[in-house]
């Protein structure tokens, strides 16, 4: 009897099973392990990789500069650039101190002053120690390179080309036996 009942219940529910929802888009259309995979390399390639977030700490340490583009034009409040910039200079503030340096070609003395100010505000809002840090108008510090430069190297990468980088080691043969 029970076996009977357990078998009529399979059975009503086998209907319902195989019919699944279907009702939403994810049911129809069910994601395969490739689908997977593909996501995962595309969110690779669009993310970047932490060796240019080195390079690019090791470019803001040598400069530690803003500019008049890091500011909305004609006032003193930062730029979205202006706030990502010194997003990523608060920390190492911080840690290694130092000067911040504006370069600007602004001659109203006050705004200059007002957009110094903001600086520092936004600076002490990361957590940024103020004590370690000057902010002053001045020309940027560092050296830079040409960004068609720059993206020729990107694109060449590290790797020597073929037949130029280091010999690979010969296993069996003794160059010193000719």
């Amino acid at each position: 009897m029970v076996q009977k009942s357990s078998s009529l219940i399979l059975a009503g529910l086998l209907p319902l099973a195989v019919a699944g929802c279907d009702s939403c888009q994810r049911c129809r259309d069910p994601i395969t392990a490739t689908d997977v995979q593909t996501q995962r390399m595309e969110r690779g390639l669009e993310s970047p990789q932490q060796h240019l977030k080195d390079m690019a700490d090791n470019a803001v340490l040598s400069d530690m500069a803003v500019a008049d583009f890091h500011f909305v034009a004609h006032t003193a409040e930062l730029s979205g650039t202006g706030a990502a910039r010194l997003d990523r200079l608060g920390p190492l503030l911080d840690t290694y101190g130092g000067t911040v340096r504006y370069e600007t070609f602004e001659t109203d003395e006050k705004l200059v002053k007002q957009r110094l100010e903001h600086v520092r505000e936004y600076l002490t809002t990361t957590g940024c120690d103020m004590a370690r840090v000057d902010i002053k108008a001045m020309i940027s510090g560092g050296h830079g390179m040409p960004a068609n430069k720059a993206i020729v190297i990107d694109l060449k990468g590290t790797r020597p080309p073929e037949g130029q980088g280091p010999a690979a080691p010969s296993f069996g043969t003794s160059s010193s036996s000719k």
